[in-house]
Order: C-alpha cells, then sequence, then structure tokens
C-alpha cells in the first residue's frame, strides 16, 4: 500500500524538515503514554498531560478547562505560560468563545488565524493583555459527553498551527480521556469502600486503616491520641416508633454534628450500626472530655427544635501503647457503662417502665 501524505504536507526539501520535525513529535507518544498511564489521580494526569503538551507544541501558553456538567461552563482550571496566571479559576460562559464552541460541539477546532474567526472572544486576551493568534483546541470526552477542553494559544516560533499538530492533540486527548476516566474511577472505588453510603462518614475499615497509621505516627513523635466511641440511645425504639426512615435521619443527625464540631484533622467514622468512632489526633483525654462536653450541648440544643429525641452515650480512651482492639474495647465498655447510667431505673417506677426496658434488653 502506497502512502500518501496529508493534503497540507508540503513534500519539497522545506517539507523534508517539516516531516523530521513531525517523525519527532511522533516519536513522544512512547513517553505520553507511559506518563499519563502511570497517573494515579485526575490531578496527577492532568498535569502529565499538559507537561507533554508542552513539550511537543511548544505553544505561548496552554490551558485545560474543565466543563460544569448542570451549567455547561467552562473552568480554567490547568494554565500554563508566562503571565496568564490570572485566567486560572476563570469560568467561560456556556458556548462562549472558541473553547466554548470546541466543548458544545464536541469537535476538534483549528484556526489560523483568530482575526478572522466569529467565534473568537477576546475577553481574556483584554483580562491578559495578550493578544492570541492562532488556536488549536480539542474536547475531553467520556463517551459522548464532553467533560472538558485543552485549548492551545500562538506558537513560539510565530508559526500557525498545523492540521498533524491538531491530529497529534486529538490522540493525546483520547489518552487523556482514557487515563482520566481510570482515575476517576479508581477513586469511585475507593470511596465505595472507604465510605459509609448513608452518613457519608467513613466506615469501620477505613478508620481502621487509620488508627494503624496514626498509632505508628504519635508513637514515633511521642504524641497522644484518643479514641471516642459513641452509640446513638434507643435507635431500635425510634425505627419501631417512627419507621426506618427516622432511625436514617437520626443516624444522619449524629453524623452532621460529629462533623460540625470535629477539627479537620480528626477522622470520623460509622463503626457498625448505631455506633460512631472518632480517632483524636495529638489529643489527651481531657481535651476529648472537652469535646465530648461540646457535642453533647450542641445535641441537646439540637432537640429542642426536633420532633424526633436522639441521645448519645460516649466512652473515651487516651492511647497507652494498647494493641487497637484493647484500646476500643476499652472505650466500647466505657460507652456501655454511661448508656447503663442512663437506664437505671427506681423500682417503683417499674410499671411505668417496663416496656421500654424490654425493648432495651432486646437490642
Amino acid at each position: 500500500m502506497q502512502f500518501e501524505p496529508p493534503d497540507d504536507r508540503i513534500t519539497d526539501n522545506t517539507g523534508s524538515t517539516e516531516q523530521l520535525n513531525d517523525l519527532v513529535k511522533l516519536s513522544f507518544f512512547t513517553n505520553i503514554g507511559k506518563a499519563i498511564s502511570s497517573a494515579k489521580t485526575v490531578r496527577q494526569t492532568l498535569d502529565a498531560v499538559m507537561e507533554q503538551v508542552g513539550i511537543i507544541f511548544a505553544p505561548t501558553y496552554w490551558s485545560l478547562l474543565l466543563r460544569n456538567p448542570r451549567t455547561g461552563d467552562l473552568t480554567f482550571s490547568i494554565v500554563v505560560g508566562s503571565g496568564v496566571d490570572k485566567l486560572k479559576g476563570v469560568t467561560i460562559p456556556r458556548g462562549q468563545g472558541i473553547a466554548g464552541w470546541i466543548a458544545e460541539e464536541g469537535k476538534s477546532l483549528i484556526i489560523e488565524d483568530v482575526s478572522k474567526d466569529s467565534r473568537f472572544s477576546p475577553e481574556m486576551d483584554k483580562m491578559n493583555s495578550f493578544k492570541t493568534e492562532s488556536i488549536i483546541g480539542v474536547p475531553l470526552m467520556n463517551g459522548h459527553k464532553v467533560f472538558g477542553v485543552i485549548e492551545l494559544i500562538n506558537k513560539l516560533d510565530g508559526q500557525p498551527f498545523t492540521s498533524l499538530e491538531l491530529n497529534l492533540l486529538k490522540t493525546i486527548a483520547d489518552f487523556a480521556a482514557i487515563a482520566i476516566e481510570k482515575a476517576y474511577y479508581l477513586r469511585a472505588l475507593k470511596k465505595i469502600a472507604t465510605v459509609d453510603p448513608l452518613t457519608g462518614l467513613n466506615n469501620r475499615r477505613a478508620f481502621m486503616g487509620y488508627y494503624k497509621k496514626e498509632a505508628v505516627r504519635c508513637k514515633r513523635n511521642n504524641h497522644p491520641f484518643s479514641i471516642m466511641m459513641i452509640d446513638l440511645d434507643g435507635f431500635k425504639k425510634i425505627n419501631d416508633q417512627y419507621g426506618h426512615q427516622a432511625g436514617d435521619d437520626a443516624l444522619k443527625r449524629v453524623a452532621g454534628l460529629l462533623t460540625d464540631n470535629l477539627r479537620a484533622s480528626d477522622f470520623a467514622s460509622r463503626y457498625g450500626g448505631d455506633e460512631f468512632a472518632i480517632l483524636l489526633p495529638e489529643t489527651n483525654r481531657a481535651e476529648a472530655e472537652n469535646l465530648k462536653e461540646r457535642i453533647q450541648k450542641e445535641l441537646g440544643k439540637q432537640n429542642k427544635v426536633q420532633d424526633i429525641r436522639v441521645e448519645l452515650s460516649i466512652g473515651i480512651q487516651e492511647s497507652d501503647g494498647s494493641c487497637f482492639n484493647d484500646l476500643m474495647s476499652r472505650a466500647d465498655t466505657e460507652m456501655y457503662q454511661e448508656k447503663s447510667l442512663k437506664n437505671e431505673m427506681n423500682i417503683s417506677d417499674m410499671a411505668e417502665n417496663l416496656q421500654s426496658l424490654m425493648e432495651d434488653a432486646a437490642e
């Protein structure tokens, strides 16, 4: 089969140089594939893509815009080049400019002279005191849906972008889309494996993993940490009296209460059923007791305005070099001791409290 060069390929002596440059560009694909496929997160993937774009195309500046799936607006997520830092985080309304057109149509585009194209919007140039002359851009797609745009502005050598360069960029975008999708699903699977779907807190598995890391770190730095075990009192009663939706709402309410009162470094989890566990780094027992008091105080305020009253029993243990199971067991024991104190009843009130006592025994 005879090879036929693209229509825009020059075949004289000047063309030979261009062909050599094109072959050099094509040789980068091995490196592109390695760089993009080895990235483990979406951010690493995006950074790898933009680094390779800079190496291959030598644009004056280049950007990656991510598309809002609800509004269709585009936001500059990564911007590379001198004097264009102001663009990062800027949002382009749906359909505006060359990037907006690419996102709406899902098509690649090459423009040798933007002054002759009505789709070009000069707003970004005004913001950066910059003059755009030529552009190539390609959509990043997941199936038939556009989730981003890669856009290259002006070549450093002053020449317009070529059709081959557009095809190269399209191939890179295909690589990138696959790698980004992989990174996204890996993150989603990790979240499914470590996050409780009802409350949005970490689950027991994630808590145990975090505990092991924190125990090593605190032992190395000789810093304390504390464990807080929390039980939602009368959870079965809430389910039986008000329905399972009310029970779910109560669990979510507790999760929100904990999240609102914890530090960014604290690690909260739904440990199982109606139990929650919190790891408090660099926190001694006295400090943990202060947090417990604050949580109970805030819960009291909530109960004044909520139809269903929620009560919590909380046990605390400070790390002392014990193994995970021992420390958790002691915190759990303290929590149930507090729970039992709440359930102590005077014998003279037996008739009034017998039913609830039987319900508690059935939990």
